[in-house]
C-alpha cells in the first residue's frame, strides 16, 4: 500500500513538474483592456496598442517561440507596438539572428521599444544595434509624436532605470501638450512618471509576473524596482499603468500559474478631464 501511494506521488510531481517547464510557459495568453485616456484626442478614439516585453532571446525555449509569438501580434491588428525591454538575454554571438524574426511585425505607427536590464548586462549598444536592424525604433530618453490631422498623442520611452540612465525629462523635451505613453521596463518607475502630468498611460514588463505564482501568497520571487506593481492594471495617482507578466522567461524555464502573455491596450476617450 505504502509503495503504491509513494509511486502514485512520484507521478504526480513529475507530471506537475512537465506542466510547469514544458506547457505553461508555451501557453501564451492574450489580455485585452480597455482604457479610458483624459483629454485623448478624438481621432484617437479606439486606438489599439499591443505591449509585449521579456522576450529574452538567446534560451533557447524564446526563440522557438519567436516566430508564433510575431505571428499572434500580427493578428490582433494594432495600430503600434510596444516592446518593453529585455530583448535578449546571457550573450553576444548571435544577437542579429535571434533578432530578425523581429523584423516581420508590422502596425501603421511602428514597433517602438526601450531597453531593459538584461539588454545593459549583453551589451547595450550591440542590442540596439541588432533590435534596430530588425526595424524596431528605440526610445531612449526620446519621443516620437503621432499624429491624426490636426490631434496629436505622444509615445516616450526612457532609458533602463536599473542600469542605464533614464531621463523623463528629456525624453519628453519639446512634445507637445499631449497625452503621453510611456515605455519604461522597470514598473516602480511609475512613482517618477506619475510626477508629470502629461504621462497618462505607462506600461512595463521586468517581472514576469514572478513566473511562479502560489494561490494566497503571489509571486514568490520578484526584481529588483518590480516589488510595488508585480503585474496588471494600477492607478498610481493619475497615471495609468500597465505590467505584463512577460512572453518568455529567463533562463530558469518555468512558469506556474502565471503564463506569458501579450496585452492588446484599446483607448478610450475618457469624460474625465485630467487632473
Amino acid at each position: 500500500m505504502l509503495t503504491c501511494r509513494r509511486a502514485a506521488l512520484v507521478s504526480v510531481a513529475a507530471a506537475f513538474g512537465l506542466y510547469m517547464t514544458r506547457v505553461e510557459p508555451r501557453w501564451l495568453r492574450v489580455i485585452r483592456l480597455r482604457l479610458a485616456v483624459p483629454d485623448l484626442p478624438p481621432a484617437f478614439e479606439g486606438y489599439r496598442i499591443v505591449h509585449v516585453a521579456d522576450l529574452h532571446l538567446g534560451v533557447a525555449l524564446n526563440d522557438a517561440r519567436l516566430p508564433a509569438l510575431v505571428e499572434t501580434i500580427n493578428a490582433q491588428g494594432a495600430d503600434l507596438i510596444a516592446i518593453t525591454g529585455d530583448f535578449v538575454t546571457g550573450q553576444t554571438a548571435h544577437l542579429g539572428d535571434n533578432c530578425r524574426s523581429l523584423a516581420a511585425l508590422h502596425a501603421p505607427d511602428g514597433v517602438w521599444g526601450c531597453l531593459g536590464n538584461h539588454d545593459y548586462y549583453v551589451s547595450p549598444r550591440l542590442v540596439r544595434d541588432a533590435v534596430e536592424r530588425a526595424r524596431v525604433r528605440l526610445l531612449i530618453n526620446a519621443h516620437h509624436v503621432l499624429q491624426r490631422g490636426p490631434d496629436r498623442l505622444v509615445i516616450a520611452g526612457v532609458d533602463d532605470v536599473l542600469r542605464g540612465r533614464p531621463d523623463l525629462g528629456a525624453a519628453l523635451a519639446g512634445a507637445p501638450d499631449a497625452p503621453a505613453i510611456l515605455l519604461a521596463h522597470e514598473p516602480d518607475y511609475a512613482r517618477v512618471a506619475a510626477a508629470d502630468r502629461r504621462v497618462t498611460l505607462m506600461l512595463a514588463g521586468h517581472t514576469h509576473g514572478g513566473q511562479v505564482r502560489l494561490p494566497g501568497l503571489g509571486a514568490l520571487l520578484l526584481p529588483q524596482l518590480g516589488h510595488l506593481y508585480p503585474a496588471g492594471m494600477y492607478q498610481v495617482g493619475s497615471l495609468a499603468l500597465y505590467v505584463t507578466q512577460g512572453a518568455g522567461t529567463g533562463r530558469f524555464v518555468i512558469r506556474l500559474n502565471c503564463r506569458p502573455e501579450i496585452a492588446v491596450i484599446t483607448l478610450r476617450r475618457s469624460p474625465q478631464p485630467a487632473r
